[in-house]
């Protein structure tokens, strides 16, 4: 008897812990699209789904370390705004051609990469990133923006929020947690 309480603790224990990770990190994984078990993660605070080293290349363009590992996902699911610990999404290097509305249920979001997704209109995308309260660093190099987008961006959003634009930027914030 006193076996079968213990097991029974144990295993209570283990379901308990279970989905409690706080960071995920998928990066350079050949994904299309993020698997459903990630959803399943409600603790989840980080989750990286871009490239693991980006390395940039005249005239300006930006490689992942090996293309044949880069994700290819070319859209978040709506099912994005369950993950409300979130405060650091990277999706830098991937296909996105635009943010599903419910990005901006991510109310403890501080940390959007958006970088490399040279289809992404980051200008069409403002309404939902101003619904983003806690939004520190957003950070879109090399996304689709001109510099007269980048003074529209600059001024829709909120001036607390860091815009990392410039390669020189976007390699310097590599070298900072995020």
């Amino acid at each position: 008897m006193k076996h079968y309480i213990i097991f029974i603790l144990f295993l209570f224990n283990s379901c308990s812990n279970l989905n409690k990770e706080t960071q995920i990190d998928l990066s350079s994984k050949r994904l299309t699209t993020i698997p459903d078990s990630v959803f399943e993660n409600k603790n989840l605070i980080e989750l990286q789904l871009g490239a693991k080293e980006v390395v940039f290349y005249p005239p300006l363009s930006a490689l992942p370390e090996s293309d044949t590992d880069k994700n290819q996902i070319t859209e978040l699911p709506e099912k994005i705004s369950e993950l409300k610990l979130l405060k650091v999404l990277i999706l830098n290097s991937n296909n996105l051609k635009s943010l599903p509305n419910s990005i901006s249920e991510l109310k403890n979001l501080e940390v959007l990469d958006l970088a490399l997704n040279k289809n992404l209109n980051i200008v069409a995308e403002i309404p939902k990133l101003n619904l983003l309260p806690n939004l520190k660093v957003l950070k879109i190099t090399d996304s689709k923006f001109n510099m007269n987008d980048l003074k529209i961006i600059q001024k829709s959003l909120n001036p607390k929020v860091k815009i990392v634009s410039s390669i020189a930027d976007y390699m310097e914030s590599y070298t900072e947690k995020h």
